[in-house]
């Protein structure tokens, strides 16, 4: 992608981290791969050089986050259930930051999910059906 300079061990960690969040291969519902989150999220952010910053900051702080937790492997290394059960093991925490951290995680990632056009039509989502009900007075009452 022209413009976005980020290294492939910074994608690989965003693509695990999208797939376990919102995984692909459903029949009814598009996944992260599905919709190419990852490439969706670096053209949102690629023109803004300090949100690229935060998106590579972001991504080697969950890379990294197991070893500070006493798992001693990388994000990466794990099988993609052993992430699953990392991921959910943050979401389960006692500790409110970690709560948070992961909500943080998720909300940017279904920020730029739900923003597709396909996923659109997989929830019924029309854009400006709303606007049109408001002018037309069918929402009011």
């Amino acid at each position: 992608m022209p413009g976005v300079e980020i290294g492939k061990r910074t994608r690989r960690i965003l693509e695990d981290l999208a797939e376990r969040i919102i995984p692909s291969g459903g029949m009814d519902y598009p996944g992260a791969r599905d919709i190419g989150l990852v490439d969706r999220l670096l053209e949102l952010t690629g023109n803004f050089p300090r949100r690229l910053w935060a998106v590579k900051i972001l991504a080697w702080m969950w890379e990294l986050s197991p070893i500070l937790f006493l798992r001693f492997k990388l994000l990466t290394s794990m099988t993609p259930e052993q992430q699953v059960e990392y991921l959910e093991s943050w979401e389960k925490s006692r500790l409110m930051v970690r709560r948070w951290s992961l909500v943080g995680l998720k909300a940017i990632f279904m920020a730029v999910f739900y923003n597709e056009p396909l996923v659109w039509g997989k929830i019924g989502f029309e854009p400006g059906k709303c606007y049109e009900q408001v002018q037309g007075g069918k929402l009011n009452g």
